[in-house]
């Protein structure tokens, strides 16, 4: 790969592959249920969205684990890094939802519209409990930054105790860890707990099948014919299998769930390794007005995948859509525009607050 770098020696093509991960995740929670109820395409679309998207952004966490270690960082250095990077984020946002809905459901005009779309009161323990069950009811989005986080010190508390010497090894056996969980899975008694364990089963091959093929030097015909072996994966998996909220399976027997589960961890990364290739020769983003959007939506990632879940999708389309009955179609593209509109705002607010706070601390 060209594995171009902006002037602060960030990967371009990361970024912008980022950009559209999450692009594809502002997308899929601007639809309502009642859309997609409506709309056969519009469910088509959410449903290939989920199978693909979430798996991307693990497999490139994966991928960026591998090039971190290759430029010298042991497991140790990469944990703390990825430590302060998303625990703050995760714990400040999750106690931001609680307080604003708690105090939001106590407002007589905010009240019944919250419990009619499910966001009923809750006890701190209880709703505490549930974030750390992957299944926060106010702010379900979060069980993806908790999850990386625990798959994240697995993978580097297992390559840690090797030394880092033999990563593809601890990768080989995480992933066959990770599969073993799946087959397991219908046998235990998980109770409230099951959510986190499907979670941690179904992404841990991903995020260690990145780290393996950050290396992979293959022909671009084996890339190509992958990548469409994947796609097809997708079509037909969201046809047919893939149940309503996108990445749950409607299919009843283990070993059924097993081997779609398994048939995904074959073939989506081989579209996710065409897809770089594409983005990293400039192929698919041709224009730099569009680079330029893909790299913000990328680098900006964090915050944008924060903020823009309940309040600029789920609150303000229940509001336009369920409410005030506007088409489907423009309550998507104001959710869309305000989920990128409101993170910018706040990441400029934090940023003008931390360089003053810099500022002040330099002068004292």
């Amino acid at each position: 790969m060209q594995s171009a770098r902006s002037e602060k020696g960030r990967l371009d093509w990361l970024d912008i592959a980022k950009g559209f991960a999450m692009l594809l995740v502002l997308v899929g929670h601007s639809m309502r249920d009642e859309m997609r109820q409506v709309s056969p395409a519009l469910d088509f679309l959410y449903r290939a969205f989920y199978i693909f998207h979430m798996s991307y952004f693990f497999w490139l966490s994966g991928y960026n684990y591998r090039m971190s270690r290759g430029r010298g960082r042991t497991p140790a250095q990469i944990l703390s890094r990825r430590l302060k990077k998303q625990v703050p984020p995760w714990l400040v946002y999750t106690l931001f939802v609680f307080a604003a809905f708690s105090i939001a459901i106590r407002i007589p005009v905010f009240r019944g519209t919250l419990e009619s779309a499910g966001y009923g009161g809750m006890t701190f323990v209880s709703y505490m409990l549930s974030a750390l069950q992957a299944n926060n009811p106010w702010a379900y989005h979060l069980w993806f930054l908790y999850v990386l986080l625990l798959l994240t010190v697995i993978l580097c508390l297992a390559d840690g105790i090797t030394g880092g010497r033999y990563t593809t090894a601890v990768c080989v056996g995480l992933i066959a860890l990770g599969l073993a969980g799946l087959a397991a899975q219908p046998l235990l008694s998980l109770g409230a707990w099951w959510r986190l364990v499907n979670y941690l089963s179904l992404y841990l091959p991903m995020i260690c099948l990145g780290v393996l093929m950050a290396e992979w030097k293959l022909p671009d015909p084996v890339v190509w014919i992958w990548g469409v072996a994947g796609l097809a994966y997708i079509v037909v998996r969201a046809v047919f299998f893939s149940g309503f909220s996108g990445n749950s399976l409607r299919v009843e027997s283990p070993a059924g769930r097993f081997l779609i589960y398994l048939l995904a961890d074959l073939l989506l990364p081989g579209t996710m390794l065409a897809l770089n290739r594409l983005l990293d020769r400039g192929w698919l983003v041709r224009t730099n007005a569009g680079k330029k959007a893909f790299r913000f939506l990328g680098r900006e990632s964090m915050i944008i995948y924060l903020v823009h879940q309940p309040f600029c999708c789920a609150f303000l389309g229940l509001i336009l859509y369920n409410r005030m009955k506007l088409p489907a179609l423009l309550v998507m593209a104001v959710c869309l525009a305000a989920s990128i509109a409101v993170p910018w705002a706040v990441s400029a607010l934090l940023k003008r607050v931390k360089a003053r706070f810099t500022k002040a601390n330099a002068a004292a």
